[in-house]
């Protein structure tokens, strides 16, 4: 089973001329690796420190475009077991699930469109935040084209664009202002891994959601149980909200990136 890709560098700030070995090179890197870690995390629900520790899979090079620079690669299922479980998953809604872990960190709008997709991001993910984590280094590498010459890039799956990245994208992945006073929000649960107390909540189930994870990493036993039920609850079609005590995270324009939790009743 082959998945078609392709990335390309285009006009942003400045007018496409030629592509710098160096730029291109380092986000090519940053694409193998954002590529290999998260369809590993999607089929395996384990985040891999290593590109080359991934398994089942392989990103390939395809032949290249002319004319502007437009870099046409592939995954291709190499394994019985991803091969099953890519077909349980469904290709379209594995592409929405990568779609989203590439586009949550850089502040680009998406909803989640498939029932399986929907299904798999908060019951077959529990590493999700550990891989938002994990993707920011390369997502910051991957860039370089964007603040070392301007320009814009867009990953497409086959002919449809899937997530983008420019001077906005980069402004929001690499600035983060925290507040200095507490607040208190009603939200419920979206994902939660009760191991390391990180999550995301959601105003409403068409909302998008905002990541949290524990002040200073401590949470209280209590806590993690009404933040599960909320999660429960919401998996089973029930909105149920909690009351949080947290700490906001911005953006340089005021978007809101993270939540410091400190306390949940």
């Amino acid at each position: 089973m082959k998945i078609p890709f392709s990335f390309k560098f285009d006009s942003g700030t400045a007018n496409f001329t030629k592509l710098g070995l160096y730029y291109g090179a380092n986000a090519l890197g940053a694409l193998s690796e954002i590529m290999s870690i998260t369809t590993h995390a999607i089929l395996h629900d384990e985040v891999k420190d290593h590109t080359t520790a991934v398994r089942g899979f392989s990103v390939d090079f395809k032949n290249s475009h002319t004319g502007s620079f437009v870099q046409k690669f592939e995954i291709e299922l190499t394994s019985e077991e991803t091969v099953r479980t890519m077909n349980y998953l469904g290709v379209d809604s594995y592409v929405e699930l990568l779609a989203i872990h590439l586009a949550l960190p850089l502040g680009s709008p998406m909803a989640l469109e498939t029932v399986s997709a929907k299904r798999w991001f908060r019951s077959y993910m529990n590493n999700g935040e550990e891989l938002l984590a994990r993707l920011h280094n390369p997502l910051k590498n991957l860039h370089k084209p964007v603040y070392g010459q301007g320009y814009q890039m867009v990953l497409s799956k086959a002919r449809t664009p899937l997530v983008g990245f420019n001077e906005r994208t980069h402004d929001y992945l690499t600035t983060s202002i925290t507040s200095d006073h507490r607040e208190n929000i009603q939200m419920a649960v979206s994902r939660f891994n009760a191991r390391t107390g990180t999550g995301r909540f959601i105003l409403d189930n068409e909302a998008d959601s905002v990541s949290f994870s524990p002040f200073r990493g401590v949470i209280a036993q209590n806590a993690k149980r009404k933040l599960a039920d909320s999660l429960r609850d919401l998996a089973n079609d029930q909105f149920t909200a909690v009351t949080a005590e947290v700490t906001r995270v911005t953006s340089r324009d005021g978007r809101i990136k993270h939540y410091y939790l400190h306390s949940v009743t």
